[in-house]
């Protein structure tokens, strides 16, 4: 149990620190997760699922299973990062271009490429992990 306790809190540690990292890229500007409320919602489940590892790795019943909870939520959320989050930015980017080329009476220039970062590549790792560890738990346990 204390094995998969330590992964808990490894993969949790990861998915907090995934969300102070860039997301996205956009040309050479990157974009962090943590000023946008996804990025504060996937820190806070590597928060909740670090205490619970901690809690796990204290012989404490039952916290290892709600792991699969916390890593189910960021697991969500950086899934939604990863279908719209390009989309969004690129929607963005375009009517900026369009609006510098409006008001600066030039010819529009096309916005760079967006594309996934590490950071949500290396948060959606994580929740996996911890969804993982969380659901071995579940069905290890007696009462489930």
């Amino acid at each position: 149990m204390r094995t998969q306790a330590l992964i808990g809190v490894a993969a949790s540690l990861l998915l907090t620190a995934s969300a102070f990292l860039p997301w996205l890229s956009l040309g050479d500007a990157r974009l962090m997760g943590v000023p946008d409320p996804a990025g504060y919602f996937v820190a806070a489940m590597g928060v909740v699922g670090l205490g619970l590892s901690g809690a796990a790795w204290r012989d404490r019943r039952g916290a290892a299973r709600l792991l699969l909870l916390a890593g189910l939520a960021g697991l969500t959320t950086l899934t939604v990062v990863t279908v719209t989050g390009p989309a969004t930015i690129a929607d963005r980017a375009l009517a900026q271009a369009e609006a510098v080329a409006l008001v600066d009476n030039v010819a529009m220039q096309p916005p760079p490429a967006v594309h996934l970062a590490y950071g949500v590549v290396l948060g959606l790792l994580a929740s996996l992990v911890m969804t993982g560890v969380g659901l071995r738990a579940y069905l290890a346990s007696p009462d489930a």
